[in-house]
């Protein structure tokens, strides 16, 4: 069974990612996001805080049905990583009292607990993280087990949920994702609408091999695929890349 990370484990995974966020930010505001083309860092910077706000705003609700849409204001430019602290702070702070099991809403309609949140945000920042450094010329990985569970959780709720509203959306084909540092893998299709898995690996009309933190993030078009082990009908990899996010 894959390894799944506490609560806690989710809320450390939030405050790490930030401060190496901002870290990177600092002196970088204007630097451009090339995995984020539209972004430059500051850019990036905000719209992390801006998010971890909005989830605030629900964590405190604790009501599963309705969505909160707090009113914002973001601070001066030079003053945007100082604030995406505060702003983590804050949304850690709040989860750790909630614990994870507290009604919150969310948009997938599963799970509508405060675990969720603290899941969604440490795999967020951990993708924005990798968007910072990228501006710096210096990537580093995911930790292993986190990119586990995002993979996870990039298929199971993310395309899920998306598929469903993207009936163009197709792989072309069976695609086998194997993580070749962890005992991770999942043969996806994509068609009509509809999103199959199967947990582990198998037969498929394609098959991906990376480390965990490489699949996580091509999952997310971060890193590309001819960063990755790829065998079997290429374009049905490639397609990945058409899928929503």
């Amino acid at each position: 069974m894959r390894p799944e990370p506490s609560h806690e484990a989710y809320l450390q995974a939030v405050g790490r990612e930030v401060r190496r966020l901002s870290d990177v930010a600092a002196g970088r505001l204007e630097a451009r996001v090339p995995s984020c083309p539209e972004w430059a860092v500051g850019d990036l910077v905000e719209h992390l805080g801006l998010v971890f706000g909005f989830w605030s705003a629900q964590v405190t609700a604790a009501d599963p049905q309705e969505r909160r849409d707090p009113a914002q204001a973001t601070p001066e430019r030079d003053h945007l990583p100082a604030w995406l602290e505060e702003r983590a702070d804050d949304l850690v702070d709040r989860l750790r009292a909630a614990g994870g099991e507290a009604p919150c809403w969310n948009w997938s309609g599963r799970d509508l607990s405060s675990g969720w949140v603290g899941r969604r945000m440490a795999l967020e920042a951990a993708v924005h993280r990798y968007d910072g450094e990228l501006a710096a010329g210096d990537p580093t990985p995911v930790d292993s087990v986190l990119a586990v569970d995002g993979l996870d959780e990039r298929i199971h709720v993310h395309l899920a949920v998306d598929v469903r509203d993207a009936p163009e959306a197709t792989l072309g084909g069976s695609l086998c994702l194997s993580c070749s540092d962890a005992a991770c893998a999942f043969v996806v299709e994509v068609g009509k609408g509809r999103l199959h898995v199967r947990d582990g690996a198998g037969p498929a009309t394609a098959f991906i091999r990376g480390t965990a933190s490489d699949l996580f993030l091509f999952s997310w078009n971060r890193v590309p695929l001819g960063a990755l082990d790829v065998t079997g009908d290429r374009s049905v990899a490639a397609a990945w890349a058409t899928l929503p996010v």
